[in-house]
């Protein structure tokens, strides 16, 4: 009968310390971190139109990004980085060279090179080293910024 007691009572001791078992108290589980909330958006960047002689001013151009306005008094445009901008060229050309030329400059007038276009024409590519881009007359043309 002693062993049966002894027995029960490990058997008790057993079931009484499994139930404390460590993990604290309070519900437990994972608590995420507090929100940091929104961080600053992205901010604007600003390129400039130019017919070599100066910044084209009055140039309507709509972004994806829902801007849509005309060039300023410098020919400057504002995008957002990712943007995909496409400026209404209605109007130019036909001057002596068949076309006007026109570049996409930083605000030193020094050209951005690389960007990435396509023309309703059919003409695209990427803008040359000096900013210059390839267009026919009322072209419309998309930069991808």
């Amino acid at each position: 009968m002693k062993r049966f007691s002894i027995l029960v009572g490990l058997a008790a001791a057993a079931i009484i310390f499994t139930g404390c078992g460590g993990g604290g108290g309070g519900g437990g589980g994972y608590v995420p971190p507090p929100d940091p909330g929104p961080g600053p958006g992205p901010v604007q960047e600003v390129l400039y139109l130019d017919d070599g002689a100066g910044g084209l001013v009055g140039i309507p151009y709509f972004c994806t990004s829902g801007i849509s306005d005309i060039t300023g008094p410098d020919g400057d445009f504002y995008f957002y980085p990712g943007d995909d901008c496409t400026f209404d060229l209605t109007g130019f050309g036909g001057t002596i060279y068949l076309w006007d030329p026109l570049y996409i400059d930083y605000a030193d007038e020094t050209g951005v090179s690389g960007i990435e276009y396509d023309c309703w024409s059919g003409t695209g590519g990427w803008t040359d080293i000096d900013g210059y881009f390839d267009y026919d007359t009322d072209d419309e043309c998309t930069f991808y910024l």
